[in-house]
């Protein structure tokens, strides 16, 4: 029974969850009362509101309990690793307090010391680690913009005619074709494929979704 009873609730609550997309709710004006399974379907997606939050308090306590250990073990990130405590503690210490009236470092006028935080800390940072990353992405593409075969070859006409139309100087030396090249590859070629990716992994979303609901899939299930 330790596999049959969650095996159950899981068909259950999917089957529930299902039929709520595929029932009316209220209308007055025509005398339709709200479907039972709605009221059903709002009951489980609060419960799956506080398991997302206890299992996001036990990531974070598993969090600090490897870092821990890291620290104490004196390895390469022990300075790193205290930085990151340091900060998650720092800046939820900050949040609660706030939110709780505990203290406010913010003047008459001025924004919560959370969002200052957020804004001239977090916000500098996440730009300095993408700029960074640009330039890993610029060698990819100096490596992968060789034109050996005739992928590589399309990849290479489709990067450099993206770039030439992203700034004007495209278009001086193209004589305005540059733009031109860009809207059709991000309208026809760009948006079909993101078309076709979307298509696809919704099919894989619901062939995955129908196989945990019907009891095919069971990985979710602990050993």
């Amino acid at each position: 029974m330790k596999r049959e009873i969650p095996i159950l609730l899981t068909v259950l609550s999917g089957l529930l969850v299902t039929l709520a997309f595929f029932t009316r709710g209220e209308n007055v004006a025509a005398g339709i009362e709200t479907h039972w399974s709605k009221a059903v379907n709002a009951e489980l997606l609060q419960w799956a509101l506080i398991f997302f939050s206890v299992a996001f308090i036990l990531g974070i306590a598993n969090l600090v309990r490897i870092s821990l250990k890291q620290i104490q073990g004196g390895g390469a990130d022990a300075f790193y690793k205290t930085v990151m405590l340091i900060a998650l503690f720092g800046y939820l210490g900050v949040g609660l307090g706030e939110y709780h009236g505990w203290w406010s470092f913010a003047g008459e006028g001025e924004q919560p010391m959370k969002l200052w935080i957020y804004d001239k800390l977090f916000i500098p940072l996440q730009a300095t680690m993408f700029s960074l990353l640009a330039f890993y992405i610029a060698s990819a593409a100096f490596r992968a913009f060789r034109a050996r075969s005739l992928e590589s070859t399309l990849l290479l006409v489709a990067g450099a005619i993206v770039m030439l139309g992203q700034v004007p100087v495209g278009d001086q030396i193209t004589d305005g074709y540059a733009s031109r090249w860009l809207a059709f590859l991000m309208v026809y070629v760009n948006g079909a494929g993101q078309k076709a990716i979307i298509i696809g992994a919704t099919l894989g979303v619901l062939a995955t979704g129908l196989r945990i609901v019907l009891g095919i899939e069971r990985s979710y299930l602990s050993e």
